[in-house]
């Protein structure tokens, strides 16, 4: 396996950052991965080193304020800007560095809810895969904080306020959550304006779904607190071919968890993406 890096400046001037793993020989399809709020691409690294060694190349940004690429700190001005972030790297970098083969998105939490967006917008993929994800906040975000947040996001919206979530609600795996504590390029704020964005655009995308007419794949954990309404989701997805996963005893990350089940999960992502190549 290989890797590349490098920026792109996005429509208003930010500079973003991406990065590609690329298998030693010709891929045989590209996974473009949207990663989740607070968080970055190699985050990703156990899908990597399920699929690339198999001849799938990945890649994805940093999101704007996150990671490694420009702007305030886990906030947005519109969620549009993600999502046409998103389509420009697809557009002017990853999609000619990888002509020709199947291409597959895979968005997880926050993330999730940019590949819905983005895919009822652009239906170009050859499937769609949804991590962590579902119809609306979960009860780690009560309906008072969710109110609350819209109040906040005309009033102050760039304001850094602390994540409500706490660091271990992404998986039962100590070391993951050590590391995730610990990680520079992790951030435990958000703005008003991102959290009112993520509300917005999540009942957009599920109010949508209808349009999402590609092979769909749902994977979430029982016990992921920050989402809710899964099943929903899942019966509003427009496409015929359309799968849902619910791991027992997992928590948001179902690709982060304790070994035996993150082994379970991938090896379901990896099987899924085969049959749709």
């Amino acid at each position: 396996m290989t890797t590349k890096e490098g920026r792109f400046k996005a429509r208003d001037g930010l500079s973003l950052y991406w990065k590609a793993f690329i298998p030693d020989s010709a891929p045989k399809a590209l996974l473009h991965i949207m990663h989740g709020y607070a968080e970055h691409i190699d985050r990703y690294k156990n899908v990597i080193d399920e699929l690339v060694p198999s001849g799938y190349a990945v890649a994805g940004t940093d999101h704007r304020g996150h990671g490694r690429s420009e702007g305030k700190r886990c906030h947005v001005k519109s969620f549009d800007e993600f999502i046409a972030d998103e389509k420009q790297f697809a557009d002017e970098i990853v999609k000619p560095m990888f002509p020709g083969i199947p291409y597959f998105v895979l968005g997880h939490s926050m993330g999730s809810i940019i590949a819905m967006n983005y895919a009822e917008q652009y239906p170009h993929m050859r499937a769609l895969v949804l991590s962590g994800t579902g119809a609306g906040s979960g009860p780690a975000v009560p309906k008072v904080l969710q109110l609350l947040t819209r109040l906040l996001s005309h009033l102050v919206p760039g304001v850094h306020v602390k994540s409500p979530l706490p660091a271990d609600f992404i998986s039962h795996d100590p070391e993951v959550v050590k590391a995730y504590v610990a990680d520079p390029l992790v951030y435990d704020v958000i703005t008003p304006r991102l959290g009112e964005q993520l509300q917005t655009y999540n009942a957009r995308g599920y109010r949508n779904a209808n349009r999402l007419v590609m092979p769909t794949l749902i994977q979430y954990g029982s016990e992921d607190t920050s989402f809710k309404g899964q099943n929903d989701l899942f019966q509003a997805v427009g496409a015929s071919d359309k799968t849902i996963k619910v791991y027992e005893g997992c928590r948001h990350e179902v690709y982060n968890e304790l070994p035996e089940a993150r082994a379970r999960v991938l090896s379901d992502l990896h099987a899924w993406l085969d049959k749709h190549l």
